[in-house]
């Protein structure tokens, strides 16, 4: 598109009204150069052979030219070039031929060529219409002066509208790739926000989950304990709705305390012994959101495919960087398989949080653990002079 709005045609020329209207006005303001030889031609006593040259002539030459400037996005360079060429052959027989002042045709020629002709070809254009703009212009009289000033004209307003097609092009060419950037951004605030639902209702409908089935294993013999998991299942829903709001609003930053607390509440109505170590410290709030990601992640993930008895979860900041490790002893790690230096089962939780932990030059490790079991581990650098509060 140009930089008004309107569309852009497959050469980079803008197409739409308002770039219709920009090239009507500069064609026909173009054309009151042929009053010149017009007026020319009329003042010499022209025969009626020169005059119905001249006629038939100038109505093709008007016409090719307004055809070639006008639509220029419908025409393939192919056909751009049998265009240029009627132009040059047109302005070639009526200055060789009736004389007058027909060399103007030539500077039109060479706009034409200087706008429209595509690549490397311009230069070779504008070339043949300085070289036979000399040829068939002069001398006149013995002298070369008007033929070299035509020819000079040509080659000079040729190469300045070749500048500028060029230039043109280029500016639609920063409003196409400014076009992508602008959709590029979009794109990936889209999959930012599909994450963050992902991992945000991934976790909270797996503890719903949990806390239904066993509020219905519990009833109607424990009535009791049934009831107290329905009012947690209650409100882990409208924490859930809640964290759903702010992930649209845009606010969404996980903390660690919340997370680990929410995971020992899920560890635990699965049926996991659940460990946590968590030193008090004060962490720059983009890290502390991606360990506090890191663990949601991995306790969703402990709690689906494991199959554990036991969870630890630690949080270990050192010098320098902070990591977040959650562990477990199931046997579901063996169905993980490695994917380079970064070992990742299928699933988008952790496709995601990968990507998290790249952004802050962190790095993710998932696999099994020697002894059994599986382990998630991301650690990210901190700035220099952070440190553990």
């Amino acid at each position: 598109m140009d930089a008004r709005g309107a569309p852009a045609g497959r050469f980079g020329w803008p197409t739409g009204e308002a770039g219709a209207r920009r090239r009507r006005i500069g064609v026909l303001s173009s054309l009151l150069w042929l009053a010149f030889p017009i007026a020319n031609l009329a003042s010499n006593d022209p025969s009626t052979a020169d005059v119905v040259l001249s006629a038939v002539g100038l109505a093709v030459f008007a016409a090719v030219y307004t055809a070639l400037l006008m639509r220029r996005a419908e025409l393939e360079p192919p056909a751009i070039w049998i265009a240029v060429g009627v132009l040059i052959a047109v302005a070639a027989v009526l200055t060789a031929t009736v004389r007058s002042s027909w060399g103007t045709l030539f500077v039109l020629a060479a706009v034409a060529v200087g706008l429209r002709v595509p690549g490397e070809g311009a230069p070779f254009g504008l070339g043949v219409c300085t070289l036979l703009a000399l040829v068939t212009t002069g001398p006149m009289d013995g002298k070369w002066e008007p033929a070299i000033g035509t020819a000079a004209t040509t080659l000079a307003i040729g190469f300045l509208m070749m500048t500028f097609g060029r230039l043109i092009a280029a500016n639609h060419a920063l409003e196409a790739a400014r076009e992508e950037v602008a959709r590029l951004a979009v794109a990936d605030e889209r999959m930012r926000f599909a994450r963050d639902l992902h991992d945000l209702l991934g976790h909270s409908l797996t503890v719903i989950a949990l806390k239904s089935e066993l509020a219905g294993r519990l009833l109607p013999g424990r009535a009791d304990e049934a009831a107290r998991h329905v009012e947690d299942l209650r409100g882990v829903a409208r924490d859930a709705l809640g964290e759903v709001r702010e992930a649209v609003a845009g606010y969404r930053q996980p903390t660690l305390a919340g997370e680990l607390a929410g995971a020992r509440v899920a560890l635990e109505a699965a049926g996991i012994e659940a460990c946590l170590e968590r030193p008090e410290v004060d962490l720059p709030p983009d890290v502390e959101a991606l360990l506090a990601w890191t663990v949601r992640e991995g306790t969703v993930n402990v709690i689906r495919h494991s199959g554990a008895r036991h969870c630890r979860i630690t949080i270990a900041p050192v010098p320098g960087a902070a990591t977040a490790e959650v562990e477990d002893d199931g046997p579901g790690a063996a169905r993980t398989r490695s994917n380079g230096a970064v070992a990742l089962p299928s699933g988008h939780g952790l496709a995601g949080l990968h990507e998290r932990a790249e952004r802050l030059a962190g790095r993710l490790e998932a696999g099994a653990r020697p002894g059994g079991g599986f382990r998630l581990r991301v650690s990210v650098p901190l700035e220099p002079g952070t440190a553990p509060a």
